[in-house]
């Protein structure tokens, strides 16, 4: 009785490994559309509401909300406290919230966001805000196609070596 329990345990523990893998390829896409949007709002607020940059993060961070929302709430908070530091410094102080499940070239697309957000006229900041939207719609793309590839593998994966496992250790 004891060894099937263990193995249930076993089977049940890889395939909630595997899930959890497949739901960063879940999350991915939906956090980059989240991303556009936050964008398309930031772009809203400096074009039309010519909002200084802490204040339209914040519009942004209670516009999308969930981990990416949080990703710029904790930037705006940093801004605030900046003193006269750039944009580019501040993206480097906020860490990653749990939640995210973006890659590291979507965070290098931020970081570089922030080198040109605050600088510039608000037409050429116009301009940068549309050419990383049109990067994110790529980035979006290829997470799609990633995850309509891997996510069913690692659900797979998960539970099949957690059977492997049993029957190894049987």
């Amino acid at each position: 009785m004891l060894r099937m329990l263990a193995a249930v345990l076993i089977v049940f523990s890889g395939a909630g490994l595997g899930f959890a893998v497949a739901e960063g390829f879940r999350h991915r896409p939906r956090q980059l559309r989240q991303l556009q949007f936050a964008l398309t709002v930031l772009g809203s607020e400096i074009r039309f509401r010519q909002t200084p940059l802490p204040q339209g993060l914040q519009a942004m961070a209670a516009a999308t909300g969930g981990p990416v929302g949080q990703l710029f709430a904790d930037l705006a908070r940093v801004l605030e406290r900046a003193e006269g530091r750039s944009v580019s410094w501040a993206w480097q102080q906020v860490k990653p919230g749990p939640g995210l499940a973006l890659a590291s070239q979507d965070y290098a697309l931020l970081a570089n966001l922030g080198q040109v957000l605050g600088a510039g006229t608000i037409a050429e900041q116009g301009r940068q805000l549309e050419l990383h939207m049109e990067h994110l719609r790529q980035l979006e793309q290829e997470a799609e196609q990633s995850r309509a590839a891997n996510e069913k593998i690692w659900r797979y994966l998960g539970v099949f070596s957690g059977l492997a496992l049993v029957l190894i250790l049987l």
